[in-house]
C-alpha cells in the first residue's frame, strides 16, 4: 500500500520542516559513505599496535589496536590513498576504492622495519631519551640492538645538546672505554679497546683522514666495538678496536629550526643555525641547512682555534618507491698545536708529565706558527624499494681534505727542562677518498625461517698529494730561560733550505660482502657474514724524479668472516649474544738488509666476544655487559740481531665493557659506563715484548645524569652533572714515562622551552691538569653560556 504524506507549512511548523530536511540529508550523506578496515602486521606476522593510519588529502586518521586492527568510518565514496606508519617501520601506502554497498578491507598490510635515525618530530613511547640505539648503519640490516650480536654505543642529539658539545672529544667521553685522542693533522679520534683511530666514517662511508668536523651538523655518532672488517673493510677509517660513524642531520617534512649563540672562557664564541623546510606542497622535496662558526683562544699564553661549516642536505621522494638525497659539507679550520715527544730518557729524570719542569699554561710556540685546513664532502644516495621484501641502496661519497698550510710544532724533550723545537711543514697537501657502494637488503622467509640478508659491493679510491718537510730542528729551548724568536717566515726559509719532498699515491680497493641473519626461532638468531677485498696500489710516485719509488707497489687479497648468535630468553627485553669477528690492515712490502724484498700478508685482528644486553622496565633500564678477546696476528718487527723484518708478531687485547642507560623516574636520565682493557705485545721485538701499548689505560669510567622538571610552572628547568675517570697509561713504547690518570667533573644548568633554551655549562670543574696521547696539555676549568631560539 502506497502512502502519500502532505505537509502544510506555517510559521509554527517551519522549524519542524527544517529538522526533517536536516535528518533526511544526514541519512542521505551516511548512505554515500563507506568504511575502510584492515590488520597491520610486521614481517614476522605479529600485530603492530599504535600504528597511525592516515587518509591523504582529507583530515581523517586513526590508530591500530593491540591486535593491529583499525577501521576508518564515514569515508567518502571514491578513490583514496591510505598511509600506514608505525614507530620504527617504513611507511606503506595503499590505494583503496570506497563503496557504499560493502565495507572495504585492505589486505596484506605488512610493515618493514626502518631502523634509521628518527627525526626530531618523532614521538617516542619511552622517556629514556639517551637509549635511542635503533640504526641500520651498524649492521646495514634492519636489526634492533637486542638482535645484534655485537656491542655498539650511540650518542644522540639529546645528550649532545644537554652537554653543550663544542668538539668531538666532548662526545667521545660518553662511550664506555673510549679515550679521546688527537691527530695533529686536524682530525680528532679516540682509543677504543686498546687501539687508536683518528678517522671516522661519514654516514657509513669512508672519508678523508683530514676531517675538521664541526659537531653542529651531527644527529648522532655510532661507535661499533671490535674489528669490523666484514662490513667496513680494512681502510684507514677502521681499527681493530672498532669503527665510529658520524650520522649527519637529515631533512624532514616539517618547517622549523634553531638559531643559537654560545660564549665562554678563553674568548670562546659560537653561532649556529639549523633550518629545515619542504620545497613543495606535496612535501616530497625537502631541504635542511646547517651552518656554524666558532672561534676560541687558549688557556695557555698562545694558541687559537677557529672552525666554520656550511652543510646543506636535500632529499626528493620521486615516487613511493624511489628516493634521492644529496649531502654537502664544506668545513674550514685554523688552529695552532704544540705536541710533546720523548726521543730518549737517558737524560730525563722525570717519569711523568707531572714531574717535568714545563709550564702547563705555556705553549712554547705562538699564533704565527699555525695550520689552515679544510674538507669538502659531497655525498649522494639513491634508495629504491624493489618489492615488499627487497630494497636497493646506492651510496657515493667524495671526501677531499686538504692542508692549505700546516706547521706542526713538536717539543722533543731532552732533559727535564730542555727540548728541541722540531717543525713539520706540510704545504700544501691533499688527502682524497672516493667511495661508491651498492647494497641490496632483503627481509624474507624461507619456509618458517626469517632471513634478513645483505648483499653488497663497494669500490674505494684513496689518494694523497703530499708536499712536506719533516724534522726541521728550529732551536733548543730551556723552559727556565727566555725563548728565541719563533715565526713562520724563518720556518719557511729552513724548509726550502732542507727541501720539500713531493709525492703522490693512489690505492684502490674492490670489496664484496654478504651477511645473513636467520631466525631459527623467534628468540634464537644466527648471523653469518663474509667479505672479500682486493687491494692494489702502484706505490709512491716521486714528483721530482717522475718515477715510482721501488718496492712500494703491491696487491693483497683479504677475507674477513663474521659469525654471531643471539638468544632472547625474554623476547624484546633480554638477549645473550656471542660473536667471532675479523678485521684486517694491508701491509706494504719491506726491503731486507740484503736488499731482498719481503712481500707481506695482511695484518689480522680477530675478536671473540660474549655478553648480555637488556631493555627492561618498559625500556627505562637498558644496557650491556660483555667480555672480549682480540688477537692481532701477522704483525711485523725487526730482529734485534739480524735486523731482518719478521712477520710473526702477535698482540693481545682483552677486557670488559659495561654500559647502563636508565630513566628511573620521570625527568631523570642517566648514562654511564665502565671498561677494563689490557693490551700487550705477546710476540714482538725484545724492546716491545710484554709491553703495553702507549696511551692505552686499563680503567676508564664515565657517567652523566640529568634531571628535567617534567611538569608544573618550572617545567623544562634542568640540571646535569657528570664525570670521567681515566687511569694511568704509558706515553712511550718502553713503558717508562707515564701519561697520568685524571678525573673530570662537568655540570650544566638549563631551562628548555618550546621557543627557546638557556644553558650554563662548567667543564673540568676540579681544574684538573691532564695530557692527551700526543702530550698536549688540556683545558683547565672553563664555563659556557648558551642561548637558543627555536621556530
Amino acid at each position: 500500500m502506497n502512502c502519500i504524506y502532505t505537509f502544510k507549512l506555517n510559521k509554527n511548523s517551519s522549524w519542524a520542516a527544517f529538522l526533517l530536511i536536516f535528518f533526511i540529508s544526514i541519512g542521505y550523506s551516511q548512505n554515500n559513505k563507506g568504511s575502510v578496515s584492515g590488520v597491520v602486521r610486521d614481517a614476522t606476522g605479529k600485530p603492530v599496535e599504535a600504528a597511525i593510519v592516515v587518509v591523504k588529502k582529507i583530515n581523517k586518521r586513526t590508530y591500530t589496536d593491540e591486535n593491529g586492527t583499525f577501521i576508518l568510518k564515514n569515508m567518502p565514496i571514491g578513490q583514496h590513498v591510505v598511509i600506514i606508519r608505525g614507530l620504527g617501520y617504513l611507511a606503506v601506502e595503499k590505494n583503496v576504492h570506497v563503496k557504499t554497498e560493502a565495507a572495504t578491507v585492505i589486505d596484506n598490510i605488512v610493515l618493514t622495519e626502518d631502523l634509521t635515525q628518527l627525526d626530531e618530530v618523532s614521538i617516542f613511547s619511552n622517556t629514556n631519551k639517551f637509549a635511542k640505539k635503533e640504526t641500520e648503519s651498524v649492521a646495514r640490516l634492519p636489526l634492533r640492538n637486542l638482535e645484534n650480536p655485537q656491542v655498539y654505543n650511540v650518542v644522540g642529539k639529546d645528550l649532545m645538546k644537554e652537554q653543550i658539545v663544542l668538539e668531538r672529544t666532548d662526545i667521545y667521553r660518553n662511550i664506555p672505554g673510549a679515550v679521546p685522542n688527537y691527530s695533529a693533522g686536524g682530525s680528532q679520534g679516540l682509543m677504543m679497546r686498546g687501539f687508536s683511530n683518528t678517522s671516522g666514517m661519514l654516514n657509513g662511508m669512508n672519508t678523508s683522514p683530514v676531517y675538521p668536523l664541526n659537531p653542529a651538523i651531527l644527529e648522532s655518532i655510532e661507535f661499533i666495538k671490535g674489528p669490523s672488517g666484514t662490513l667496513f673493510g680494512g681502510t684507514r677509517n677502521t681499527s681493530f678496536g672498532g669503527v665510529y660513524n658520524y650520522v649527519t642531520k637529515k631533512p624532514n617534512d616539517n618547517f622549523g629550526g634553531e638559531v643559537s649563540f654560545t660564549g665562554g672562557s678563553f674568548n670562546f664564541t659560537r653561532a649556529t643555525a639549523d633550518v629545515n623546510t619542504s620545497l613543495n606542497k606535496e612535501k616530497t622535496a625537502l631541504l635542511r641547512l646547517n651552518v656554524a662558526g666558532q672561534s676560541e683562544g687558549s688557556f695557555q699564553d698562545q694558541g687559537y682555534a677557529k672552525n666554520y661549516v656550511f652543510a646543506p642536505s636535500f632529499s626528493y621522494q620521486l615516487t613511493d618507491r624511489l628516493k634521492f638525497s644529496v649531502d654537502l659539507d664544506i668545513t674550514k679550520s685554523a688552529y695552532t698545536m704544540t705536541t710533546i715527544s720523548i726521543g730518549s730518557l737517558t737524560n730525563v729524570s722525570a717519569r711523568s708529565f707531572e714531574d717535568l719542569e714545563f709550564d702547563y699554561n705555556r705553549s712554547y710556540a705562538n699564533n704565527d706558527v699555525d695550520a689552515e685546513i679544510g674538507v669538502n664532502n659531497l655525498g649522494a644516495q639513491i634508495d629504491y624499494k624493489i618489492s615488499d621484501q627487497w630494497k636497493s641502496e646506492t651510496k657515493f661519497l667524495s671526501s677531499v681534505g686538504y692542508y692549505k698550510h700546516l706547521l706542526w710544532t713538536n717539543l722533543n724533550v731532552l732533559t727535564d727542562s730542555t727540548a728541541t723545537r722540531v717543525i713539520r711543514n706540510q704545504t700544501p697537501e691533499t688527502f682524497g677518498n672516493i667511495h661508491l657502494q651498492q647494497n641490496f637488503t632483503g627481509d624474507f622467509k624461507i619456509g618458517t625461517l626469517r632471513n634478513r640478508m645483505l648483499i653488497g659491493v663497494d669500490y674505494n679510491n684513496a689518494y694523497n698529494e703530499l708536499n712536506r718537510v719533516v724534522g726541521i730542528n728550529y732551536d733548543v729551548i730551556n723552559v727556565n730561560q727566555p725563548l728565541n724568536d719563533f715565526n713562520a717566515e724563518k720556518i719557511k726559509d729552513l724548509s726550502y733550505a732542507k727541501g720539500f719532498s713531493a709525492s703522490t699515491t693512489k690505492a684502490e680497493t674492490y670489496g664484496f660482502y654478504i651477511s645473513d641473519v636467520v631466525n631459527v626461532t623467534p628468540s634464537l638468531m644466527a648471523m653469518l657474514s663474509l667479505r672479500l677485498d682486493r687491494f692494489s696500489t702502484k706505490g709512491s710516485y716521486n714528483v721530482s724524479t717522475g718515477i715510482y719509488a721501488p718496492n712500494t707497489a703491491y696487491q693483497q687479497t683479504s677475507l674477513a668472516p663474521k659469525f654471531g648468535f643471539v638468544y632472547q630468553p625474554v623476547e624484546g627485553k633480554i638477549s645473550v649474544f656471542a660473536n667471532y669477528m675479523n678485521g684486517f690492515t694491508n701491509l706494504a712490502p719491506v726491503v731486507q738488509p740484503d736488499n731482498s724484498v719481503m712481500k707481506l700478508d695482511p695484518q689480522y685482528g680477530t675478536q671473540w666476544e660474549t655478553g648480555i644486553k637488556v631493555a627492561i622496565l618498559d625500556n627505562k633500564l637498558s644496557g650491556s655487559i660483555s667480555y672480549y678477546d682480540i688477537s692481532v696476528t701477522n704483525s711485523t718487527y725487526r730482529d734485534a740481531v739480524t735486523t731482518y723484518t719478521i712477520q710473526d708478531g702477535t698482540q693481545k687485547s682483552k677486557g670488559v665493557d659495561v654500559e647502563l642507560i636508565a630513566n628511573p623516574i620521570p625527568g631523570l636520565n642517566i648514562v654511564g659506563g665502565y671498561a677494563y682493557n689490557e693490551n700487550k705485545y705477546t710476540r714482538a721485538s725484545t724492546a716491545l715484548l710484554g709491553k703495553s701499548l702507549v696511551a692505552s689505560p686499563k680503567n676508564v669510567a664515565n657517567i652523566w645524569a640529568s634531571y628535567v622538571v617534567p611538569e608544573g610552572k618550572i617545567k623544562g628547568l634542568g640540571i646535569g652533572v657528570g664525570g670521567n675517570y681515566v687511569s694511568d697509561s704509558w706515553f712511550e713504547t718502553t713503558n717508562t714515562f707515564v701519561l697520568p690518570s685524571y678525573t673530570l667533573l662537568n655540570g650544566t644548568l638549563f631551562y628548555d622551552q618550546p621557543k627557546y633554551r638557556i644553558a650554563l655549562k662548567g667543564n673540568n670543574l676540579l681544574n684538573e691538569k691532564y695530557w692527551n696521547a700526543t702530550g698536549m696539555p688540556q683545558k683547565t676549568i672553563n664555563f659556557l653560556v648558551s642561548l637558543a631560539f627555536k621556530f
